[in-house]
């Protein structure tokens, strides 16, 4: 079976805000969207910590990858896995 190719990739930066009105807590990730030719799931997002670690704020894992079958499936299960940590994207 002949194995996926990448066909597109984009680095961004994420930006991410503890969700609490006296909270100026942010996180900034660098993430890595790839859209493969084939699969299941064909694009996936990797994102890594990159900057200060909150003060009071729980930090969620330095890194992580979601997969999802389209785009608008990948970014809501990002919300929700920021949302899990108590933060929300900006």
């Amino acid at each position: 079976m002949k194995k996926a190719s990448i066909i597109y990739e984009e680095k961004r930066i994420l930006n991410a805000k503890y969700n609490h009105p006296k909270s100026d807590d942010y996180l900034t990730y660098l993430s890595t969207i790839r859209i493969k030719d084939s699969g299941k799931n064909p694009i996936e997002i990797e994102i890594k910590f990159d900057g200060i670690r909150p003060y009071m704020a729980p930090m969620p894992p330095e890194e992580h990858i979601i997969k999802a079958p389209a785009i608008l499936d990948l970014y809501s299960k990002l919300a929700k896995w920021f949302k899990k940590h108590g933060y929300v994207l900006i």
